[in-house]
């Protein structure tokens, strides 16, 4: 989808949610828990807050891998502390997660490109989401150079199946929220060597630390062993691309513009049409 269809898009949802008033529902996100502060006092990782961006990054090492990671519909970027500050810690990677416009994905999906603007030192740079968040960070990844894409509960609905990035997406078996059919059907849309994984007994809310979503089902771990789990999945794929990036090459990967790469694949006839209460 070229940038003036994703303009039109964009313009279309932000006039159906002001006209409904469902603009005011989406404007009260869904926050992490109490582990917040666990994150933030955790010496070995720093928390801070950059023009709307969460980051957090090792605090005792200097990293160059990136990963900008978009929150699912209704969750703010503090939902996610908890996932990836063991992450943090483990692979050595900065984690930025942007505040999005009425806490929607969809309105920003090009919102990677200012965080990396912003941050030359980082030299390899990963994009991802949750949910409807990683549906935006596919269309970034489907336009912009980037080493790789995550998706945590989600799916593409650009086809990119024939770009070079490597893909993670990565479902927990508990989850009731994700759409399991628009999901498989999604999968030939990925490239064909993208690594899949389920993760079991996890539901959809615990690839951040929030509760209460609509629609979910009572997961019978824990969130602290749900993030183990995504995290011993997570940390090798991150750390084996990464390094597989900077060992074959010691400049950074080229930052274009939306408008200057496109994937003649991806055909509106080729995409589902998703809503934020079901993806």
């Amino acid at each position: 989808m070229n940038r003036w269809k994703r303009g039109v898009v964009v313009v279309v949802v932000v006039l159906v949610l002001a006209s409904s008033g469902v603009a005011l529902y989406f404007s009260m996100p869904y926050h992490g828990s109490s582990s917040i502060q666990q994150v933030v006092d955790d010496p070995s990782v720093t928390v801070t807050t950059e023009d709307g961006v969460h980051v957090l990054a090792p605090a005792n090492a200097d990293s160059t891998v990136g990963v900008v990671f978009y929150p699912g519909a209704r969750v703010a970027p503090d939902a996610y502390y908890s996932t990836f500050a063991p992450v943090v810690r483990q692979a050595n990677v900065t984690v930025f997660v942007p505040e999005m416009p009425l806490n929607l994905a969809l309105l920003d999906a090009d919102a990677a490109g200012s965080v990396r603007s912003q941050h030359p030192s980082i030299r390899t740079w990963f994009v991802g989401g949750h949910s409807l968040g990683g549906v935006a960070a596919c269309q970034y990844a489907d336009s912009n150079d980037v080493q790789g894409l995550v998706l945590f509960a989600s799916y593409c609905n650009d086809d990119v199946s024939d770009e070079s990035f490597a893909v993670l997406s990565v479902t927990g078996s508990a989850d009731t929220v994700l759409n399991r059919e628009s999901y498989q059907k999604a999968t030939t849309r990925l490239p064909p060597d993208s690594t899949t994984h389920e993760v079991q007994g996890m539901n959809h809310t615990q690839f951040g630390s929030y509760r209460g979503q609509r629609g979910d089902s009572p997961a019978p771990l824990s969130y602290d062993e749900a993030h183990r789990r995504l995290g011993d999945v997570l940390v090798p794929w991150l750390t084996s691309h990464a390094t597989s990036a900077v060992g074959g090459d010691d400049s950074p990967l080229e930052l274009t513009s939306a408008s200057t790469k496109s994937n003649p694949a991806a055909t509106a006839d080729s995409r589902t049409v998703l809503t934020p209460s079901r993806l």
